[in-house]
């Protein structure tokens, strides 16, 4: 059976990294809980994203992962207020249902017994039904007639993810002399990122068209209520763009790493599958379901059932504790300090927080630490155990915690329970899942699977 990689069980990293002396590359590394209640709670005003930080994620723009004070005031408050709307939530819930009877469910019949790259069809899936949320409209990624390459901002995305991480691991100077004669792995982040602005700026322009045309409450999608609220200041296409990009990037793949991961976890723990199935039978039953509802090919839970997947709720979290989608977060003092754990810290050096190894270390989650586990999750009354979130932060920590947490563990309920229900996937033999180098912790050779179709 496929187990994760080893435990961090010494005690929680706390290591100071020198790097060249002509390069400015030091940094302390930590998966201590006690920096991070320091670091991203306590004093995170003297903790920001620094300029190396914005430079390394220039594509973000001014985009809210990208900036601190007053512009991630704004922009938190404004997507806040956005998400929050109950009427946009309830566009939500059904256009992922319709995404999923419309799209997924045919896509993965169509396939039956044969071999299928489920983390492909994660991530193409996600990326439709983001920008319907986000943009109003659907390009069609994912679909039977395997039309994908004529979409290429999937890869875009991807390419940048993956060339950043070589940004962190050389002095800058070097990369960005590669980006000045556009060689290397700078190149591919510059194209990728011309490749998704012409498709986020072609698609505000036909919003603004559309905007002129229609009742602007009788869009719901994200784009056109960023541009309403924008009218109240100013919002520029560039910000927009910003915005529309960092969404999209946010939403898609932090939702189709976990969802891949989790797929994988189920697979090759077929008690934990047993005790999800059980749990979404149980649950049905209590709604008052009748036998034929719930026999019927195409069954979906209902939003209001969602809260009675408890056993769902532990598995997710469980997933993102092994694998978290971002797996290391990082800031730059503002001014000197001394951490918790006693280390000085310089002004202008950077920290570099691993959330991967905070998910794997004995001392926070005990000598089961590598095993998955969704029961460490469930007290004895059958509630979620609340875990504090600086010991467990794929949602990041403080105030900067991730605004789609509720709406994340939402969306990964409604789409696994409904293919868990609808298809039995079993693992390729043969077949080896590791995790690439990238920003975002995805699959290095995807995830080969085989589905069938469940009896009814």
């Amino acid at each position: 059976m496929a187990q994760p990689t080893e435990p961090s069980r010494k005690p929680a990293a706390r290591s100071l990294f020198k790097g060249p002396w002509f390069a400015n590359m030091d940094f302390i590394a930590s998966s201590d809980p006690l920096n991070a209640h320091h670091i991203f709670s306590k004093s995170y005003a003297k903790y920001r994203k620094g300029e190396d930080f914005k430079a390394i994620f220039e594509f973000l723009g001014e985009g809210i992962f990208n900036v601190d004070g007053e512009s991630w005031k704004f922009q938190r408050q404004m997507l806040h207020s956005i998400l929050n709307n109950e009427e946009l939530q309830n566009h939500m819930t059904t256009t992922l249902k319709l995404k999923m009877e419309g799209t997924l469910f045919p896509v993965l019949d169509a396939r039956a017994g044969a071999e299928v790259d489920m983390q492909e069809v994660a991530k193409m899936f996600m990326f439709d039904n983001i920008c319907l949320w986000v943009l109003g409209f659907d390009p069609g990624y994912l679909s039977v007639d395997g039309r994908s390459e004529t979409f290429p901002y999937d890869k875009a995305f991807e390419e940048i993810f993956e060339a950043v991480i070589y940004r962190h691991i050389v002095p800058r100077g070097v990369w960005e002399f590669q980006k000045r004669f556009g060689i290397g792995s700078e190149k591919k982040i510059s194209h990728s990122t011309k490749v998704l602005d012409e498709f986020i700026y072609n698609a505000i322009r036909i919003k603004k068209q559309e905007m002129q045309k229609e009742e602007q409450g009788q869009q719901l999608d994200m784009l056109t209520q960023l541009m309403i609220a924008g009218q109240k200041g100013e919002s520029s296409d560039k910000s927009l763009r910003d915005m529309v990009f960092t969404l999209i990037a946010a939403g898609k793949d932090t939702l189709s790493s976990t969802l891949s991961w989790l797929l994988w976890l189920v697979a090759t723990h077929p008690d934990v599958e047993k005790k999800i199935l059980e749990e979404i039978e149980r649950v049905t039953a209590m709604a008052g379901r009748q036998e034929s509802d719930k026999g019927t090919y195409r069954f979906l839970i209902s939003k209001d059932e969602l809260n009675g997947l408890v056993y769902l709720h532990a598995t997710i979290c469980e997933t993102l504790r092994l694998y978290p989608p971002v797996p290391f977060e990082h800031r730059c003092a503002d001014e000197a300090d001394v951490l918790p754990t006693g280390h000085r810290v310089k002004k202008g050096m950077r920290m570099l927080f691993s959330i991967y190894s905070m998910g794997r270390m004995e001392e926070i989650w005990g000598k089961d630490c590598m095993e998955f586990k969704p029961e460490r999750w469930i007290s004895e009354e059958g509630n979620i155990i609340h875990v504090p979130s600086q010991k467990f932060m794929a949602f990041l920590t403080g105030p900067k915690t991730c605004l789609g947490k509720a709406m994340s563990f939402m969306q990964l309920k409604f789409i696994v329970s409904a293919i868990l229900w609808n298809y039995k996937l079993d693992m390729v033999e043969g077949h080896i899942v590791k995790p690439t180098p990238s920003i975002v912790l995805s699959m290095k050779d995807g995830l080969k699977m085989r589905v069938y179709k469940r009896d009814v």
